[in-house]
């Protein structure tokens, strides 16, 4: 199976977005703008079965699809890792690891689905290695 406007909306079934036709919804044309997006940066080759592919895509897409939303909300403004805030005398603070904040990983660490993708693909990046057996002749 692969991702698809209504594959998405099945997994994100539990209110996470708001799908509609007009603006503020999240429109058909929204989710598939986002697929584009991911499809763009994604490597289907690394993932050992379908359906862990699928589920990656679908959370890298809600990933872009959740950056163009905040996106289009703050005017375009860009938005960085949050790693502590206050609000009235409460105090929060929020620590992403180490690997996913650094270089081509801090972009995903910023949505929740960034991270969800991060986590499901990680396993994949860091390499495999394998023992043919066989031999060499001089």
């Amino acid at each position: 199976m692969a991702v698809s406007v209504a594959s998405f909306k099945t997994l994100f079934s539990r209110g996470q977005f708001e799908y509609g036709t007009d603006v503020p919804d999240i429109r058909d044309a929204d989710i598939e703008n986002a697929l584009i997006e991911a499809n763009a940066v994604f490597n289907p080759d690394i993932y050992p079965t379908d359906d862990i592919r699928d589920l990656a895509l679908s959370y890298l897409t809600a990933h872009f699809l959740t950056t163009d939303v905040d996106a289009a909300d703050s005017g375009g403004q860009s938005r960085y890792n949050q790693t502590s805030r206050s609000v009235d005398g409460v105090s929060e603070s929020v620590e992403i690891p180490d690997w996913m904040k650094e270089a081509e990983f801090a972009f995903y660490s910023t949505t929740y689905y960034g991270q969800k993708w991060l986590m499901l693909t990680k396993p994949y990046l860091d390499g495999a290695v394998y023992v043919i057996e066989g031999g060499t002749t001089p």
